[in-house]
């Protein structure tokens, strides 16, 4: 008995120590030519991830620990381990190429927008028009289109609440953020805001990310100098430096369990 008291204790002990050995990042995707950017929250030590190809969106697959990267045209599609080694490379059923279109001021836009459910590792990207999102396998195999009920334009960022079920959406044009159900309806349209200074935030136009177990949501800040985490209402509670006047081309975010 006492044998069997002491093999309880011990696996109790082992199952909290796996708990408690996990870390929170964000995932930040940078133009051809610099690393990515390992972020790790909340205190912001970052470390740099080779990445070669020409990202326009990014997504953390968590129970996987895998990157999947979203490249131009907007078609193609990378599975990367943590250190930014590529294991494969595939293609996007169904979805069109070229990303965005063109901002109210004349701005071109590339980016588009990926996110990928953990649970089945299923893909969601936007189309440029901003009028639907596909869904895909882990694999690229279509499953279907996801017409937006309100579109607002071309989507610059996507990202899936797992504890929700629900996907977020950032749209370029007005730079707000909504949250719609997998039947394209929205829930809620968040507006970023700074409550240090009770005023509206001004984020960038690209790049959305989750950690659905800290409930929190990534963006970028002043033309990709800084990394914004917002609260679930969109109100700003950190920033993190990134690097010096660089385009953010997609934003990842999860947790890492184990060692």
């Amino acid at each position: 008995m006492r044998a069997v008291l002491k093999l309880s204790r011990a696996l109790s002990v082992l199952g909290i120590g796996l708990l408690a050995a996990c870390s929170d990042y964000a995932y930040v995707g940078m133009p051809q030519g610099q690393p990515s950017r390992e972020v790790k929250i909340p205190d912001g030590s970052t470390r740099l991830i080779p990445v070669s190809a020409s990202i326009v969106g990014l997504a953390y697959d968590q129970p996987r620990r895998r990157i999947f990267l979203r490249n131009l045209p907007g078609t193609q599609l990378q599975e990367l381990d943590r250190n930014g080694r590529v294991l494969r490379t595939f293609s996007a059923q169904r979805v069109p190429a070229g990303c965005g279109g063109v901002t109210p001021d004349d701005f071109p836009i590339k980016e588009c927008g990926l996110a990928i459910r953990g649970a089945d590792g299923h893909l969601f990207l936007d189309h440029p028009n901003g009028l639907m999102i596909s869904e895909l396998t882990r694999d690229g195999q279509f499953v279907r289109h996801i017409r937006l009920a309100q579109p607002q334009g071309p989507i610059g960022g996507l990202a899936f609440d797992k504890n929700t079920g629900t996907l977020y959406l950032l749209f370029i044009r007005n730079r707000l953020i909504a949250e719609i159900d997998l039947n394209g309806t929205t829930k809620r349209v968040i507006r970023p805001t700074n409550p240090s200074v009770g005023a509206a935030l001004q984020i960038e136009r690209f790049g959305l990310g989750i950690n659905a177990e800290r409930r929190e949501l990534y963006v970028a800040l002043q033309n990709g100098n800084r990394l914004g985490v917002l609260n679930m209402s969109g109100g700003l509670i950190a920033t993190h430096n990134l690097s010096a006047g660089v385009t953010v081309e997609g934003i990842g975010g999860g947790r890492v369990f184990g060692f």
